[in-house]
């Protein structure tokens, strides 16, 4: 039968003919441009070969991220305290559920390639990710991961139904400066430790991808190592594809200045291993394009990364009829369903980790406990971390000890103290009042009665503040500060501020990147253009505060507890 009679213009749209062979004739087909265009992590769409745009990286890490709500999961390091790899496959079953619902309401922006599971050793809270990963033994990270990987690709001999993207590769693990540092890991190390967790998830589990980190390897920028191809591809037989993690190309002359241009570490990363670029879309392409005028790299370079990308795009089911791929059928019904929810409920209970309850305190009898203190700064909070989704609900601990005890009760049973001191702010120079308006402008005002605060301690000198009648928090940008913020989140978190004191009760009052507040026009607080050299007290007017406390969160805990 013709490729005419049955509608088929290419080779590589006949799904009869072998997997390779159409991901080859695809290639073949691209120009040279638009070779270089399809490295990137936006691929474009190439309309006169019927290739629609597509996005590699979607965050999933413990369920979909920044799409909009999708059903969320514990964190990884509480996941990883259920030992419980069943669990596991099934969470990554929701997770790809939810991510094909996304990516039939925009298949250019919602890609099936998954950002997650984190591989990476935590071992050390000032690695900085913790929420990422599943701890310090490598073995229990490789089941764990491998399981997920399990449940998000599926279990079809031929589509997947999306794709797990390991990541770090490798050795991110740093305590101190682990985007620019080097990770120093000798042979047994390697082996036993780092390798070993990044093993099973690609060799029994089949991870069809993996992100390279930002540090060196023993000196070596990482997109550079000779590991991706030689033990990922060459020890292990994965036969996915290598993305680059965000601005990291762009990074070996940026961050680790290994080269004096973009060109040679462009071309010498694709040649080791990368396979898509995350980064500076104009920048990569141009030092592609110089590469390959110079000769340090070839089209077969390219092609090779393309048949990697584009092999992964054919077992998504992206070429073939849906009839045909048992996941393209995934709609809107597969969205945070009642199944999904029970699911988040049972990993979140298997996650508790309970030590020691000799008195056998816990649980707690409705029938024999009389009133019950909830004390504590996250005692009615639920925060989510920068790789949580939009919460469909939240239920605090406060609530859920209330729904408990006092369920069909007239009694109010349970006390509730955050802790947290209630504060009010005065210019220490003339005791003008830190005021706020209903639409969260700050100002000092002379006459104006002085706006409550309620101050969070973070630790290590960072603090947020928080207008409990307007429901919002203190944030800043580069300019001003406003009562706005829902809540205290985001890659830089600048819901943060520094109160630090520097004499006689006088507080500089410091942004989330440690530029200094003072007043402005109108008494408006404003952002200092620069926080370097750190001013004296005595250079400006209205830089130092004094903080007055209205009510104390620690007295108010006490006598909570003592009734």
């Amino acid at each position: 039968m013709s490729h005419e009679t049955t509608g088929i213009e290419y080779l590589f749209q006949d799904p009869k003919i072998h997997l390779d062979e159409r991901v080859r004739d695809l290639v073949s087909r691209l120009t040279l441009e638009e070779k270089i265009e399809s490295m990137l992590q936006y691929q474009p769409a190439i309309d006169r070969l019927g290739i629609a745009a597509y996005k590699h990286g979607t965050e999933a890490a413990h369920g979909i991220a920044w799409l909009g709500e999708a059903t969320s999961f514990p964190q990884p390091v509480g996941l990883a305290c259920t030992w419980d790899t069943e669990l596991m496959r099934q969470i990554g079953s929701v997770i790809a559920d939810e991510a094909r619902v996304y990516y039939r309401r925009d298949p250019k922006l919602n890609g099936l390639t998954l950002w997650a599971p984190t591989v990476d050793m935590e071992r050390d809270p000032r690695w900085g990710r913790n929420e990422e990963a599943y701890g310090e033994d490598p073995y229990l990270t490789g089941e764990l991961s491998k399981e997920l990987v399990k449940g998000i690709q599926g279990d079809h001999p031929v589509y997947l139904k999306a794709v797990a993207t390991l990541k770090h590769f490798l050795g991110n693990n740093n305590e101190v400066d682990r985007g620019v540092g080097s990770s120093s890991i000798d042979p047994r190390n390697l082996r036993e430790y780092y390798l070993r967790a990044f093993e099973k998830p690609f060799t029994e589990g089949g991870a069809q991808s993996m992100m390279t980190s930002y540090n060196l390897i023993n000196g070596t920028p990482a997109t550079l190592y000779h590991g991706v191809n030689d033990i990922v591809r060459g020890e292990w037989g994965m036969d996915g594809f290598v993305v680059s993690d965000a601005g990291d190309v762009m990074g070996i002359v940026n961050d680790h200045q290994y080269y004096d241009s973009h060109t040679p570490g462009v071309a010498e990363s694709i040649r080791a291993g990368i396979d898509s670029i995350t980064d500076d879309a104009e920048l990569s392409k141009q030092a592609i394009r110089e590469a390959l005028e110079q000769g340090s790299l070839q089209e077969e370079d390219l092609d090779r990364a393309l048949f990697h990308t584009f092999r992964v795009r054919f077992r998504l089911g992206e070429f073939d009829p849906a009839a045909d791929n048992p996941y393209a059928s995934i709609g809107e019904e597969a969205l945070m369903t009642e199944q999904a929810r029970e699911l988040s409920l049972r990993a979140a209970r298997e996650q508790i980790v309970l030590l020691k309850n000799e008195q056998e305190l816990l649980p707690l009898n409705p029938a024999q406990c009389g009133k019950v203190a909830v004390i504590g700064s996250h005692g009615n909070e639920v925060f989510r971390d920068w790789y949580s989704g939009t919460l469909p609900y939240r239920v605090t601990p406060l609530e859920a000890i209330r729904a408990k005890l006092e369920s069909g009760s007239a009694e109010e049973r349970v006390v509730y103290s955050d802790a947290k001191d209630r504060v009010t702010l005065t210019a220490a120079t003339d005791g003008a009042k830190l005021t706020v308006n209903s639409s969260g402008d700050m100002r000092l005002s002379q006459n104006g009665v002085p706006t409550v605060l309620t101050i969070t301690d973070w630790g290590y000198g960072s603090v947020t503040l928080h207008d409990e009648h307007l429901g919002t928090y203190v944030t800043s940008d580069e300019e001003t500060l406003r009562v706005t913020a829902d809540e205290a989140y985001g890659w830089y978190v600048k819901e943060v501020f520094g109160l630090t004191p520097v004499e006689q009760g006088e507080h500089l009052w410091t942004t989330w990147n440690g530029k200094p507040v003072i007043a402005g026009t109108e008494g408006l607080l404003k952002v200092m253009e620069s926080a370097s050299p750190a001013p004296n007290a005595s250079d400006f007017n209205h830089t130092t505060f004094r903080i007055e406390t209205v009510s104390d969160g620690l007295a108010e805990a006490i006598a909570a507890a003592q009734a």
